[in-house]
């Protein structure tokens, strides 16, 4: 037994000498990035690093590129990246060309889908779906249960708030509505669960002569965490009057348009840090809030000779600083509609899942196609999601619900459902026929906020 036990020692002593050692550093070390120090007598320093080729960072990444692709099976890689946001998977895909073109295959695509769809953001938790109808001046307010909008509950309006009033923005935030008068009035800032509202005091540029006529376009509802303050931002327009022959002064105003910030915190309105003319869209969709900043569409032309184009607008309340994305290029079969106009597509902005998106359309036609952005002010980051149609029902989207559900107006002036996790549409016994429709995602909020009153 003895003689045995002298075998094997005498076996293992191999393992002790220093060629045996980094031989099996390298082997079965090469992903540690911690630098491996060898004692040495006949080294003069006595301690030498044996992992140095760890220091040399590109060939490292070479390295992990070349496991994972050797290593990594495509069906293995679709399942792990399709569940990632669109800006990692975006940034993945930098680290290895195959990544890259996965956003390029149709399977991939639709599993992304699925999963993106399937996956609620945080942003929908405990929240409820508001419907606005205005019609002739007159806004109703219904607070909606029963995915078939079974029950339809009407919600008063605060007090001296009765008609002809629309809701800023897509959503609530920290439970906190602000309503805008569809042209002139008061502005007020309410929580329609604690029935607390804020009247908006005037701002010092709406004196303005009897001789010009103004037109507000309210762009932007949001909060600015840094400094725990709400804000209002709207663009005031201003025009000769035709009520009166004096426009003697009109020329001493702006009226290529003036950008104003409304300020809770302040309770007063000022000027922004800088402008920009953008031409404001009418209508009271396309406008939304997103992790301090206010997003909502836009026109602007280089010149009067060119048709305008439509543009991404993004207004970062805390530092005050624009953004312009230009809309993506609408993928179209040019066979079928023949000589293509882009003045011609219709683009709607909606919050989808905690995304920016942009479901599209050509003029008069029930086939949509949804992109997400993925990085504000940069056109080429705008992905295809999935094209929807041709849908014979539909005319165009009004808003998007916690559930990824598109609320569409039918031809008929009816209410429908678009389920994007089975492409059903189904109708609802809404009249929308001739109606104003605002759909808002209302979250509960009970503690009051500095500023508005109980």
């Amino acid at each position: 037994m003895l003689f045995l036990l002298l075998i094997y020692c005498c076996q293992q002593l191999e393992y002790l000498q220093e060629a045996t050692i980094k031989n099996l550093i390298s082997k079965h070390c090469k992903l540690i990035t911690h630098p491996i120090y060898l004692w040495s007598e006949n080294n003069k320093d006595h301690w030498s690093l044996i992992n140095i080729w760890l220091r040399n960072q590109e060939m490292y990444d070479k390295f992990v590129a070349q496991k994972l692709e050797n290593h990594l099976p495509d069906d293995l890689a679709f399942s792990i990246l399709s569940k990632l946001p669109l800006k990692s998977l975006k940034r993945y895909g930098c680290l290895h060309k195959s990544w890259a073109l996965f956003l390029e295959n149709s399977n991939f695509m639709e599993l992304f889908r699925i999963n993106f769809i399937s996956n609620q953001h945080y942003y929908y938790d405990n929240t409820s779906l508001l419907l606005c109808l205005d019609q002739l001046d007159k806004s109703s307010l219904f607070s909606l249960s029963g995915r078939s909008f079974q029950n339809m509950e009407k919600v008063n309006w605060p007090k001296g708030h009765c008609s002809g009033y629309f809701t800023l923005g897509s959503s609530s935030i920290n439970g906190i509505l602000c309503l805008h008068p569809h042209e002139s009035g008061t502005m007020c800032l309410w929580n329609p669960s604690s029935s607390a509202f804020k009247i908006i005091p005037p701002s010092p540029i709406e004196y303005i002569p009897d001789s010009m006529s103004p037109y507000f376009s309210y762009h932007g509802f949001g909060y600015n965490c840094a400094r725990d303050d709400y804000k209002v931002i709207r663009q005031l327009c201003l025009f000769p009057s035709l009520d009166t022959e004096d426009t003697h002064d009109y020329e001493e105003w702006d009226i290529s348009g003036s950008w104003e910030i409304y300020s809770l915190r302040s309770n007063s309105w000022r000027k922004p840090k800088s402008d920009i003319y953008i031409y404001p869209r009418c209508g009271e969709l396309d406008k939304f809030y997103l992790d301090g900043m206010c997003h909502w569409l836009g026109d602007w032309r280089e010149s009067y000779v060119e048709p305008r184009k439509a543009y991404l607008v993004s207004f970062d309340l805390s530092n005050e600083v624009w953004f312009i994305t230009p809309l993506p290029h609408f993928d179209i079969p040019l066979e079928i509609y023949g000589n293509f106009d882009i003045t011609l597509v219709e683009s709607h902005l909606f919050l989808l899942n905690g995304s920016i998106a942009l479901i599209s359309n050509y003029y008069k036609t029930t086939t949509f196609s949804i992109s997400i952005l993925v990085e504000i002010g940069k056109k080429e980051t705008w992905t295809k999601l999935v094209t929807l149609g041709p849908l014979p029902y539909l005319s165009r989207p009004i808003g998007i619900g916690n559930m990824s559900n598109i609320l569409f107006r039918t031809t008929d002036g009816k209410l429908a459902w678009l389920y994007l996790r089975t492409h059903l549409v189904e109708k609802l016994d809404v009249n929308a026929h001739g109606i104003i429709c605002q759909l808002i995602v209302y979250k509960e909020n009970l503690f009051p906020t500095k500023g508005i009153n109980s």
